[in-house]
């Protein structure tokens, strides 16, 4: 009887442990979780190290801010992205010397640009996330549009002599990581390098020859800093 009683034990506790390695099994915890939502929407604001050009014709660094929205391509790691900025600093503003060839600042003047983009993100985890970030690069093109009025320096300058942004097309290249608050929110922190192009002023053109020896149009790189709220649903 009693080595009946053993036996029966033996038995139960070999199935008790079995179990417990099994589940033990089953909810292994793992870095990675899928993300359920398809799209967000958000706010950022940052800064943005603009180049000045060669000529020193563009803009002092200065403040960002915009939205952003993100829609998933499919279930793999491609989503889209759609982006208002808007862009606000001022720049130099320079006259030739009469009798020479250099240039002199008269003043600054505003320097404000609304930039819309698209792009393509690729999500360097796929479509899920690692310990609740998920780093991803990005490519894309758009326009900034010059909003600033010309200020009274610039309206005392002849028309060969005045910087005009106007409308200028963008490129834009960068990465960053989102990071999940929980289901519905998530924090970004975002670095891109911007590209636009900056057109010289007809009088700052100096020909040797017929040919120039200074560019007609610089595109210049501005890196920029964004760190922003999103709302995925």
């Amino acid at each position: 009887m009693p080595s009946r009683f053993l036996t029966t034990v033996l038995a139960a506790l070999v199935l008790v442990a079995a179990s417990a390695t099994d589940g033990a099994a089953q909810n292994i915890d793992s870095p990675y979780r899928f993300v359920d939502t398809n799209q967000a929407g958000g706010v950022y604001a940052g800064y943005l190290f603009s180049g000045r050009g060669a000529l020193g014709l563009g803009p002092d660094k200065g403040l960002a801010v915009g939205v952003r929205y993100d829609l998933n391509v499919g279930s793999g790691p491609f989503a889209l992205e759609a982006d208002i900025g808007y862009f606000s600093s001022l720049r130099a503003v320079y006259d030739t010397v009469p009798g020479d060839t250099t240039r002199a600042i008269v003043g600054d003047s505003d320097f404000s640009t609304l930039m819309l983009s698209a792009g393509i993100r690729f999500n360097l985890t796929g479509p899920r996330t690692w310990r609740g970030f998920q780093p991803y690069a990005l490519f894309g093109a758009g326009v900034a549009l010059d909003l600033a009025s010309p200020s009274a320096v610039d309206e005392a300058l002849p028309n060969d002599v005045r910087v005009d942004f106007g409308t200028s097309l963008m490129g834009m290249l960068g990465g960053g990581a989102e990071i999940f608050l929980g289901d519905r929110y998530s924090l970004r922190i975002d670095a891109r390098n911007i590209l636009w192009k900056l057109e010289t002023p007809e009088a700052f053109l100096i020909k040797a020859d017929q040919a120039l020896l200074l560019p007609a149009d610089e595109w210049t790189q501005n890196f920029g800093l964004t760190a922003g709220l999103a709302i995925r649903f």
